[in-house]
């Protein structure tokens, strides 16, 4: 029979195999990643999401990628790749090393956004080969967040970046609008050319027309004339009545003679046409020009001038920006969250990113 082991070796062979079981559970753990890509003034069609781990490619996503959950093994490293043809590629890096001995399975879901823009011409995107940002374990908090030092040290660069994209977003819906506006005349003048076509048309019926009638009327007129000035026929002679002679017992006086009918004798006033041109009553439009006066606007002068402050805080990254209009002052924040996204408001209130690009990035004169 052997001899009972010192208490002192059985402890530090318990502690031992306790530390080999919790490196075994460690490294048999997962770290789960929640994410979301989006595309500044685009779709998620034709994007991709290319994984590697350890410097290879692992593997590639290209559905779904508005909300991907991943589950990416302890102790390795991780660089996540957004990509999408004629938009700036943004890559993202996961160090999931942790300390011997911590509960695999006490980590929060890590959040992101994701957002790609477009590639313009002449502008410099070298401080996008780097990742944009590094999550790493964080023994402060006991989980994984942003590693800020690598934060900052990108940060005026990426900030830079991001002012150029926005110039250029800028000057692209500035030639959109100018478009839009050339279009919106062009079929101003076109709608009035087509109504003024129209009215002329409408004028030279109008015209015919009454062409027409005229003529019609002239015709009508010598045919009723020749109808009233044409003389009657002749009336005939009343006949004579015969008046059968019987042998008078007495003599009878002697017939009085019957006058013959003279002609011309019929002293009717003959009727003479009165001859009258009816008045049309379709009337000439008569047309009143007039024109109102403009009323004038006489600008006053509007001085800015604009303060910018960038703040850098271990969640967060806040732009301030205050807007000095003579004496009205603005301010204008831009708040980027590593959970949430973009935030924008106006005087701690809400606001659009149009409102904020319009508004708080005006040229200043």
């Amino acid at each position: 029979m052997r001899p009972p082991l010192p208490s002192g070796f059985a402890r530090s062979l318990w502690l031992f195999i306790a530390m080999l079981i919790a490196t075994a559970m460690v490294a048999q753990g997962r770290f789960v990643i929640n994410g979301k890509l989006k595309v500044e003034g685009g779709g998620l069609d034709g994007c991709h999401l290319v994984v590697y781990k350890e410097g290879v490619k692992h593997r590639t996503l290209s559905t779904d990628l508005n909300r991907f959950s991943l589950e990416l093994d302890l102790n390795s490293n991780y660089v996540l790749s957004f990509e999408k043809n004629g938009f700036v590629t943004k890559k993202l890096s996961f160090n999931t090393k942790v300390p011997t001995g911590t509960a695999p399975a006490g980590f929060t879901p890590f959040e992101f956004v994701v957002s790609l823009f477009k590639q313009y011409d002449g502008m410099n995107t070298v401080v996008f080969n780097q990742p944009v940002g590094m999550i790493r374990y964080d023994e402060k908090l006991a989980d994984f967040d942003y590693d800020t030092d690598y934060t900052k040290s990108i940060q005026s660069a990426l900030n830079e970046a991001q002012a150029a994209v926005e110039a250029k977003q800028k000057e692209e819906a500035n030639a959109v609008a100018e478009a839009a506006k050339r279009k919106e005349q062009e079929d101003k003048a076109k709608a009035k050319a087509d109504a003024k076509a129209a009215k002329e048309a409408d004028s030279k019926a109008k015209e015919s027309a009454k062409a027409n009638d005229s003529a019609a009327a002239g015709k009508k007129v010598p045919e009723a004339q020749k109808a009233v000035q044409s003389p009657p026929p002749p009336s005939s002679p009343a006949p004579v009545p015969v008046v059968p002679t019987r042998k008078p017992a007495k003599p009878l006086p002697a017939p009085r003679s019957i006058p013959s009918p003279v002609e011309g004798l019929d002293r009717r006033a003959p009727s003479s046409p009165v001859l009258a041109e009816e008045t049309s009553p379709v009337q000439t439009a008569i047309a009143h020009a007039s024109s109102e006066p403009r009323p004038k606007f006489e600008a006053s002068p509007l001085v800015r001038v604009r303060h910018q402050e960038v703040i850098v805080e271990s969640n967060q990254v806040i732009t301030v920006v205050r807007m000095q209009v003579n004496d009205e002052v603005t301010e204008y924040r831009k708040v980027f969250r590593k959970y949430s996204g973009t935030f924008y408001f106006k005087d701690g209130r809400s606001c659009s990113r149009l409102t904020y690009e319009s508004e708080a990035l005006a040229d200043v004169k």
